[in-house]
C-alpha cells in the first residue's frame, strides 16, 4: 500500500513538473510577444501593438496584466485617430470674465509671470465652432499681442530663466511673461517663429514627440533649427497626448519619460520642462513627472502668480482666439 501511495506521489510529482515546464514554456513566448507590443506603443504603433497583446494574452491566459496593456493601447489608437484634428479640445480653460479677475496678493516666495497658454496659430477656418476659435489665434493676432508686449516692456523669458529666478539664484527682469504654444502643431513654426524673431521673443513649445513628421505636426529638422536659434526652448507633451489618468500606470511611464527621451535625443541636451495633456493630473503623474528628471510642468489651471511650490503645476492663462487685446492684456496686468 505504501510502495503503491509513493508511486502516485511521484507520477503526480512527474505530471505537475511537466505541467509546470509546459506552462513556463507558454508564459515565456507570451512575455518575448508582450515586448514586442511594448516596443511597438513605443513606436506609436498601437493597431499593431494590441494584436500582439491579444496574442499574448491568449498565449497565457492566466496573464491578467496584459489587459491593461491592451485598455492602454486602445486609448493611444483612440488618440491617433484625431492626429489629423484639434487633439486639445480638452485644453479648453474656462476663462474668469474680466468683471471677476481673481486679485493678485503675492506671497513673499511668489512671483508675478504671466505665463500664456497658445494652441494653433493659423487662420480659423471654422469661425461658427466656438472650440476651435477659442483654440486658434491667428498671425495677425499674434502681432498685434506681441507689438503690444513689446511697446510695453514685457520681457519674454523661459521656463528655465524663471526657475533660477525661483530659486533665488537670478532675478527677473521688468515684467516678465513667457509664451508657451502646445502640441507642436507645424503653423508654430510657419506663422509664429517668424513673429517672434521679429519681435526677438522667446517661447516655450511643447512637442508631442509620437507625432512629430506627421503632417500638421512640426518635423524634427524644424524643432532642430528653431531650437539653434536661442529663442524657443522645447519642452515634453507626452508621445501620443492620451490623457493620463485614464491609462495603466506602466502606459504613464512611457508617455512621460519617453517623450522627454525622444527630444533629448534629437536636440542633444536636457529638457527640463512637461506640459500635462488635457490639463489632467494625480499625484502620480505628477511623481513620474519628478521621476522622469523634469525640473517643473506647466498646468491648465488659471492665475498668475509662480512659486516654487508649484513648480509641477505652473498657472498659465489660455490665450482665447476671441479675445481683444485689451481684454488679453487686462489679464497679465499685475
Amino acid at each position: 500500500m505504501l510502495l503503491k501511495f509513493k508511486r502516485h506521489i511521484r507520477l503526480l510529482s512527474f505530471l505537475f513538473f511537466i505541467v509546470f515546464i509546459i506552462s513556463g514554456w507558454f508564459y515565456y513566448q507570451s512575455e518575448l510577444l508582450k515586448q514586442s507590443a511594448d516596443n511597438l506603443l513605443k513606436e506609436g504603433k498601437a493597431a499593431e501593438a494590441i494584436e500582439l497583446y491579444n496574442k499574448a494574452q491568449s498565449t497565457f491566459p492566466l496573464r491578467f496584466d496584459i489587459l491593461d496593456d491592451i485598455d492602454g493601447a486602445k486609448l493611444i489608437l483612440d488618440s491617433n485617430r484625431y492626429y489629423g484634428q484639434v487633439v486639445d479640445f480638452y485644453e479648453f480653460q474656462q476663462l474668469p470674465p474680466l468683471s471677476n479677475l481673481p486679485s493678485v496678493r503675492l506671497n513673499p516666495n511668489e512671483l508675478f509671470v504671466p505665463i500664456l497658454m497658445y494652441h494653433q496659430i493659423r487662420i480659423n477656418t471654422n469661425p461658427s465652432d466656438p472650440v476651435v476659435s477659442a483654440l486658434t489665434v491667428s498671425p495677425e493676432q499674434l502681432e498685434q499681442q506681441l507689438s503690444f508686449l513689446n511697446s510695453h516692456n514685457f520681457q519674454t523669458i523661459t521656463l528655465d530663466e524663471l526657475s533660477t529666478a525661483l530659486e533665488g539664484k537670478t532675478s527677473l527682469p521688468k515684467n516678465p511673461i513667457i509664451l508657451t504654444f502646445d502640441d507642436g502643431y507645424r503653423n508654430f513654426y510657419e506663422n509664429a517663429f517668424p513673429l517672434l524673431k521679429k519681435y526677438d521673443a522667446k517661447a516655450v513649445q511643447f512637442v508631442i514627440t509620437g507625432v512629430v513628421d506627421r503632417q500638421p505636426y512640426l518635423t524634427w529638422s524644424q524643432i532642430m533649427e528653431m531650437d539653434k536659434s536661442g529663442l524657443i526652448e522645447f519642452g515634453a507633451h507626452t508621445r501620443h497626448h492620451p490623457n493620463l489618468p485614464d491609462i495603466p500606470r506602466a502606459t504613464i511611464v512611457d508617455e512621460i519619460k519617453g517623450s522627454k527621451l525622444d527630444l533629448e535625443q534629437h536636440l542633444k541636451k536636457r529638457v527640463n520642462w512637461f506640459a500635462y495633456p488635457y490639463g489632467s493630473y494625480s499625484e502620480f503623474i505628477m511623481q513620474t513627472v519628478r521621476d522622469a528628471g523634469f525640473k517643473g510642468a506647466a498646468s491648465t489651471v488659471y492665475g498668475t502668480a509662480q512659486s516654487k511650490n508649484t513648480l509641477y503645476l505652473f498657472p498659465r492663462i489660455m490665450v482665447d482666439g476671441r479675445f481683444t487685446l485689451d481684454n488679453l492684456t487686462r489679464r497679465i496686468e499685475k
